[in-house]
C-alpha cells in the first residue's frame, strides 16, 4: 500500500511540474494548487499507514523520507 500511494505522489508530482513549465493562463494556477494540495494530502495519507500522525508533525516527515526512499528504489542500479 505504501508503494501504490508512493507511485501516486510520484505521478502527480510529474504532472504539477509538467504545468508549472507551461506558459499557462491565469486559470490554471487554481489547478496547480489544487495537484500541490493533493501532494500534500498523499505526503500525510502515506506517513500515517506507516504510524505517523498528522498532530504531531510525524506524518509528513513519515511520508516524505518513504518517498525519497521510493525514488531511490525506482532509479535503475548502476
Amino acid at each position: 500500500m505504501a508503494d501504490a500511494l508512493a507511485a501516486e505522489w510520484h505521478r502527480r508530482h510529474q504532472r504539477l511540474e509538467e504545468l508549472t513549465k507551461r506558459k499557462r493562463p491565469e486559470a490554471q494556477v487554481a489547478i496547480v494548487e489544487h495537484v500541490r494540495g493533493e501532494l500534500v494530502g498523499l505526503r500525510g495519507a502515506l506517513g500515517i499507514l506507516l504510524g505517523g500522525r498528522v498532530q504531531d508533525g510525524t506524518a509528513d516527515f513519515l511520508g516524505w523520507t518513504y518517498y525519497r526512499e521510493w525514488r531511490a528504489r525506482q532509479e535503475p542500479q548502476a
